[in-house]
């Protein structure tokens, strides 16, 4: 695999600004981008999210699952700490792509969970990669992460590329009566470390901005 970085700039965000970097995957000509913010670099662990596209969640505050308020939450970590990474990788809908995600948002419309729905379409629950994460990394000189995450498997996975996972923090947030079937399925089909007792309830995007 080739990872190609290509230019860096300024992101002003309601928590913060941040570093954004940009990075082309040579074999399928997908972006990815990766933000920053403080001294990454100094050889600490840091504080770091791996998030995968989600357009309905991320851009149009789809309340079907827990996407958008975890992007949110991650980044408002990032800026209280005052230093950390998120990787923002295009694989929409666990791999399958934005229009088999709708078809299988049809198919969750009919009844089958997140999980069964993949599935009957041809589709493993989980298609998304994390080889492109360690050139990333590399690039920006982060030899370890803590990891804001809920799935053990992408722990493992980021560890099985080489990436040096010191600390699984877990992220839960966006409870609301929409994603509570969803949330319950990741648990409970994909291993997710989470209980829904554990989630504090969605809120307004606004709430989660600085004063």
């Amino acid at each position: 695999m080739t990872i190609r970085y290509i230019a860096s700039s300024r992101l002003p965000t309601p928590w913060a600004t941040f570093t954004m970097h940009g990075f082309e995957d040579e074999a399928t000509g997908k972006d990815h981008i990766a933000l920053t913010l403080g001294d990454v670099g100094d050889g600490e662990p840091v504080l770091g999210r791996v998030h995968s596209e989600c357009l309905t969640g991320d851009a149009l505050f789809s309340m079907r699952c827990d996407c958008g308020y975890q992007l949110m939450e991650a980044l408002r970590r990032i800026a209280e700490e005052g230093r950390g990474v998120l990787l923002y990788l295009r694989q929409e809908g666990r791999g399958i792509g934005l229009l088999n995600k709708i078809r299988a948002y049809h198919l969750q419309d009919q009844g089958a969970d997140t999980v069964e729905a993949n599935e009957r379409l041809g589709f493993a629950a989980d298609m998304r990669r994390y080889d492109l994460c360690l050139p990333m990394l590399n690039h920006l000189d982060i030899q370890a992460l803590r990891l804001m995450t809920n799935n053990p498997r992408k722990v493992n996975a980021l560890t099985d590329e080489g990436i040096d996972v010191v600390e699984r923090v877990g992220l839960t947030t966006g409870l609301n009566p929409h994603n509570e079937h969803y949330l319950s399925t990741k648990a409970g089909k994909l291993g997710h470390m989470m209980a829904l007792g554990d989630f504090t309830p969605a809120e307004n995007p606004s709430n989660k901005r600085k004063p």
